[in-house]
């Protein structure tokens, strides 16, 4: 059939599932287009966030670890200052070790003796002032029997002179090579403390005893400033300053190089782990979950010591952002999906209103079959058809007699309702390939392509249809308030070669046969 005739099965809800399916697979791409894109541009800004908490960490990192650089730095300069000071040799040489029964003495009966000496008191003096400008923990001098000759605070309750520090590493180390330098817990206070020693030697180079420099970790930790949590971690792994107070003197030794971790040293414990676990995954470059929280962790070596500084920067901002932009994809393909609804229903309304305009202008209303213009477009169609195949076309006129005192009797509705009828009989008679419509009033037509035939067959074929057409209109017509029997309509049926006739001659010839036959039943009634 023609494109008009197709637009019959576009009509009312015939066109709604290829509107749904249209309308479904819009929103399966829209969601899937803002999932693939809001992915892609999350990767980008985290990878963005990632970069730059990189290198916030890397220029944290170096900064901090320059200036512990010159805090131990400085730690050794004055441990060098004091060791190389004129009074402080003269009492080196003085105390160089403890006389004999010395150490049987009580610390604070060592105290006392040593204090009675005026050069005990003015070294004192001179390592507490340098001590209290530096914010140092304290100062203090050890002779070669490690005995606490004098130290900055030799004039408090808690002073530390008279104390044996025998087995002190840093203490051992400055004797032998001249510096040395621990991390440990002081004795008294147990407060973690750096310790940084030097050798203090007479005029032949002979060692007499060391200078020693303390610097409690929480006074080292106030140097460690920043937006990152930074760790200053000794070779067994332990924290032994840290920016945040959770991580201190706890041990982390898996950040450390792979076989760079020393076992514990004997001094002190290595430290309570942390539950610590590298995360898997290249967009973080080195990052670790530390006691569950991720970071990212940058590593610089603190010189002049066996100190590493790691700094971490806190990566619990990653997950709330990309909740936040799956949100915001979220509401973005919401919108989408709504506009689509909305721009779907404008689609579906002009598409209905179009396909009810096309089928107003190819269809009877009242009937819901074929107008004029639809027939006279289709039988076009079929003669260029049947030339091609080379068949023959048919074309029937059917006109309903009586029909004007059926609308008279009865009245205009049920002859209305006589019309649809009529219809529907006719179209239960029709082949596949038929066509029929409505000319209008109480006239019908049926198209069609038949085979070729000769003269004999060819009226034998029209007597055959018409045997088959008429008995579906006569009978009895039943509807709510009325009944009537029907005698029948006037029928013409030609059937045209189209290479030799046209479209009106055809038209015509079914007109002439149709009329033919009225006079012919009228004449016989």
């Amino acid at each position: 059939m023609s494109g008009a005739i197709q637009n019959k099965k576009l009509r009312g809800h015939e066109l709604l599932p290829s509107y749904y399916k249209v309308t479904l697979l819009s929103i399966a791409i829209w969601v899937a287009l803002v999932t693939c894109t809001g992915w892609w541009i999350s990767q980008a800004i985290l990878k963005a966030e990632i970069a730059s908490l990189d290198d916030s960490a890397k220029y944290e990192a170096t900064t901090t670890a320059h200036v512990m650089d010159r805090v131990f730095t400085e730690m050794s300069s004055i441990a060098n200052m004091m060791a190389g000071h004129a009074d402080v040799i003269q009492l080196a040489v003085r105390y160089r070790t403890d006389t004999l029964g010395f150490d049987k003495l009580t610390r604070q009966q060592r105290a006392t003796e040593f204090t009675r000496d005026p050069l005990v008191r003015k070294v004192g003096d001179i390592m507490n002032g340098l001590a209290g400008d530096l914010r140092y923990a304290r100062i203090y001098m050890n002779n070669m029997s490690d005995d606490t000759v004098t130290a900055s605070n030799w004039a408090e309750d808690d002073s530390i002179v008279g104390m044996i520090d025998a087995g002190r590493p840093y203490l051992l180390d400055a004797l032998r090579t001249g510096k040395g330098s621990s991390f440990g817990i002081a004795r008294l206070n147990k407060t973690p403390s750096y310790f940084v020693a030097s050798r203090i030697t007479n005029t032949n180079d002979e060692p007499l005893g060391s200078v020693t420099v303390k610097f409690d970790a929480p006074d080292v930790a106030s140097y460690l400033v920043g937006r990152h949590i930074a760790l200053i971690v000794n070779r067994q792994g332990r924290v032994i300053t840290s920016s945040t107070p959770d991580f201190m003197l706890r041990n982390v030794s898996p950040l450390l190089p792979e076989g760079t971790v020393l076992p514990p040293d004997g001094e002190e414990e290595p430290g309570v782990p942390l539950d610590m676990q590298a995360i898997l995954n290249p967009m973080h470059g080195n990052s670790w979950l530390v006691d569950h929280k991720p970071y990212l962790v940058e590593r610089q070596p603190i010189k002049g010591t066996d100190y590493q500084l790691f700094t971490l920067a806190s990566l619990d901002a990653l997950e709330p952002m990309q909740k936040h932009h799956f949100w915001v994809a979220g509401l973005i393909a919401s919108f989408g999906i709504v506009f689509i609804l909305l721009a779907s229903e404008v689609i579906k309304y002009i598409m209905m209103r179009r396909q009810d305009e096309l089928y107003a202008a190819n269809y009877d209303v009242l009937t819901d079959l074929p107008n004029r213009r639809a027939i006279l477009v289709e039988l076009d169609r079929l003669f260029t058809l049947a030339k091609r195949s080379q068949q023959w076309v048919l074309v029937v006129f059917i006109d309903l007699d009586g029909f004007k005192a059926i609308n008279d009797t009865y009245g205009h509705e049920v002859g209305d309702k006589f019309l649809i009828d009529v219809g529907k009989r006719l179209s239960s008679g029709l082949r596949e390939s038929d066509m029929l419509g409505r000319l209008g009033g109480d006239e019908f037509i049926m198209i069609g392509r038949v085979s070729p035939s000769n003269a004999s067959n060819q009226d034998a074929n029209i007597a055959d249809l018409r045997n088959r057409l008429m008995p579906l209109l006569i009978g009895s017509y039943i509807f709510e308030n009325c009944q009537f029997d029907y005698s029948g309509a006037s029928i013409g049926i030609t059937c045209v070669n189209p290479s030799v006739s046209s479209v009106k001659t055809a038209l015509r010839e079914a007109d002439q046969l149709m009329y033919a036959d009225k006079k012919r039943r009228r004449e016989t009634e």
